[in-house]
């Protein structure tokens, strides 16, 4: 069977994003993290949002039963992901003019909606050494296209725009998420898939330093990961066990191994060493398609330099008053633009 590597944003699966991620949990369980992934991998076939995809297509991508998905919440839901004084709706104008308002109380629409409402947040180290952290909105915009007036059953379609950070980091910042694996998955265990995922691009970036290949987490980390809450070490280790093994059934192509060592300043043995096989390390690559894409990327920041480069010197004939100092700076904010675009 053909790979269905995709690429998935690393800040996903960062612990600064954790919270987020249980608030998300908590609202809709595990749909809007999976619309995240679909709408970023998305991104890379659809660079303008100018495409339009229908609830199946969400499901046949990402393992969901469409029923499931538009089922209405009913108010006390409503009130649980949105405020008790907060109704959301779409409105819209027909072609005869009329105003249309659209409740939003689907699990996809809320799902979507819901997103508009949160920021993913990642820091940023600047020249000075400081910490910086910047919040990027999930999602910047969302639309309907259907006949909202005719009681029939009509397909409804959706376009929804990450956030151009977002879309950023799927040229220069991402994991690669094997979806056939991960539609396998109980929703309850998709959350550390993207941790799996974070540990395989380390792995291999620490086999070309001629690093040990190995990823380290404690017990009690992976017991916050994988919604443990057993009090006593000894059971909470052979539940984390009992998790990993019983992940591991799920995986064709992700698997991975795990053993129980001794940590720094450890009496027993609470520390897990992961580690992959070099077939799977083999198998997470994107080949060609990685060259295609970032030669692509490439040149579309020349263009992006090149457009808005004449832009700003347009500007600046039109504004024959302002200061070379004035114009240095803006060719600075200019430069900074492109910078941050190709980090």
């Amino acid at each position: 069977m053909a790979k269905e590597l995709i690429r998935v944003p690393r800040v996903l699966g960062e612990s600064y994003n954790s919270v987020l991620i249980e608030r998300l949990y908590e609202a809709g369980g595990n749909v809007m993290l999976d619309l995240i992934i679909y709408l970023g991998s998305y991104h890379l076939k659809d660079l303008f949002g100018t495409s339009w995809f229908s609830v199946e297509d969400f499901c046949r991508k990402m393992g969901y039963d469409r029923t499931n998905l538009q089922r209405k919440l009913d108010s006390r839901q409503l009130a649980a992901m949105f405020g008790k004084n907060m109704q959301p709706e779409y409105v819209c104008t027909d072609t005869a003019g009329q105003r249309i308002s659209h409740p939003i109380e689907t699990v996809f629409e809320a799902a979507l909606y819901k997103l508009g409402l949160e920021n993913l947040c990642y820091p940023t180290i600047g020249e000075d050494g400081r910490t910086s952290y910047n919040f990027v909105q999930i999602l910047k915009r969302f639309d309907i296209m259907t006949d909202f007036k005719t009681k029939k059953s009509t397909k409804r379609l959706y376009s929804a725009v990450v956030s151009p950070e977002i879309k950023n980091f799927m040229f220069s910042l991402y994991n690669l998420l094997e979806l056939q694996d991960y539609r396998s998955l109980p929703s309850r265990y998709r959350y550390f898939y993207l941790e799996l995922s974070k540990m395989v691009y380390l792995i291999k970036y620490k086999t070309t330093k001629n690093e040990a290949p190995f990823y380290v987490l404690t017990v009690d980390q992976l017991a916050k990961k994988l919604g443990i809450e057993i009090a006593e070490p000894k059971d909470r280790k052979k539940k984390v066990a009992s998790i990993l093994k019983k992940m591991n059934t799920y995986l064709k192509y992700t698997n991975f191994n795990f053993s129980f060592v001794k940590g720094d300043h450890e009496r027993w043995a609470y520390t897990v060493l992961f580690s992959f096989p070099r077939h799977t390390l083999h198998y997470f690559d994107e080949g060609q398609y990685a060259v295609v894409v970032k030669k692509f990327y490439k040149n579309l920041l020349g263009l992006y330099v090149e457009i808005a480069y004449q832009a700003h010197t347009q500007s600046v004939l039109r504004h024959k008053g302002q200061s070379d100092a004035q114009a240095t700076n803006g060719l600075g904010a200019l430069a900074y633009q492109v910078h941050r675009l190709a980090v």
